[in-house]
């Protein structure tokens, strides 16, 4: 634990989209007394040959780690608002709490949620969300709620790769909180302004993805971080979510250079925002088939990289954090 006046020893715990994992990573890089505890793997439940002992002992294992880890801190940053069990075991410390998305948005709108999640809010030091859609729901837990922009670790990303067949990729999960039947609207449109010959491909992964597949995609199974990286960097042309925002994928696909066309919520944003966007299913089609005509000219006019240096930078996402603790010491 640090001395009184230095700035707080902080354990993350768990993730989403790699955002606390970026954040210790780089807090590390810059001397941050930083630690970072990823939730329990639990695929490996099932693969022992010694069955429930085997999973006891991964348990054990996670339990014990997280003890000493906790002891030696001054404060736990809570990624993701429905993890909050484990702040009830010892040793407490002062917390943050850190919204993600569907917790806040939509979680905390099940009666059988929202004590948990409303408990985190009135007794966490300090609240944080992820993106400016969320600003809303926060604030409802929350009223002084600060919103922290995720970190595009830049160093991770593969160079932009457009030389083989023509392809657009879908680069979230077709679900509600994407977008759901608009995307899936969009797809339609898309399908019929590039006609057979450009190929679409998306995730095999949510509640909408077999309707998708029956409009043209073809899906592509759920993969490692470091081969859906290499995916995106394919992609002639990139599709992101209809909800108004630029979650981690979008700001993945903008970072590697793909031209990435998407409904974007007005003022969410400091512009000019690297993203084509159109306020109608039809004129995101078209600008989808406008891109594909010349997807790389298209990139060198949108600079989306250094957009995203700017705006999503580690560092300077972690010198925001930093001085967030530092007013807790």
């Amino acid at each position: 634990m640090s001395a009184a006046g230095e700035e707080p020893t902080a354990l993350h715990l768990y993730d989403c989209a790699d955002v606390g994992a970026t954040l210790v990573q780089y807090g590390r890089a810059m001397g941050r007394p930083w630690r970072f505890l990823p939730a329990r793997d639990t695929s490996l439940d099932n693969a022992s040959t010694m069955g429930s002992l085997g999973r006891t002992a991964s348990i054990a294992k996670w339990t014990a780690t997280r003890w000493l880890k906790s002891f030696d801190a001054d404060l736990l940053h809570i990624h993701f608002g429905t993890r909050l069990d484990v702040l009830a075991k010892w040793p407490r410390r002062p917390f943050i709490v850190h919204y993600h998305g569907t917790d806040i948005r939509t979680f905390y709108y099940d009666p059988l949620q929202r004590g948990r999640i409303q408990w985190g809010a009135d007794n966490a030091e300090v609240v944080l969300y992820s993106t400016p859609d969320l600003k809303v729901h926060a604030e409802r837990a929350r009223s002084d709620a600060i919103y922290l922009p995720n970190p595009v670790n830049l160093g991770e990303l593969p160079a932009w790769d457009p030389n083989g067949a023509p392809v657009v990729v879908f680069s979230s999960r077709w679900d509600d909180s994407k977008g759901g039947q608009q995307q899936l609207e969009l797809l339609s449109a898309i399908r019929r302004a590039l006609g057979p010959e450009v190929r679409l491909e998306g995730l095999e992964w949510g509640n909408g993805a077999q309707e998708a597949r029956r409009r043209g995609v073809e899906l592509i199974p759920r993969m490692s971080k470091q081969h859906y990286l290499r995916w995106l960097s394919k992609a002639h042309c990139v599709v992101g979510q209809t909800s108004g925002i630029l979650a981690m994928s979008e700001l993945q696909s903008v970072a590697i250079g793909v031209p990435l066309v998407a409904r974007l919520e007005p003022g969410f944003y400091p512009d000019p925002v690297p993203v084509i966007s159109a306020p109608t299913t039809d004129g995101l089609a078209a600008e989808v088939a406008s891109v594909m005509q010349d997807p790389v000219g298209t990139a060198n006019v949108l600079q989306g990289r250094q957009w995203v240096n700017e705006h999503h930078s580690p560092d300077a996402v972690v010198n925001q954090l930093a001085t967030i603790y530092g007013e807790l010491a």
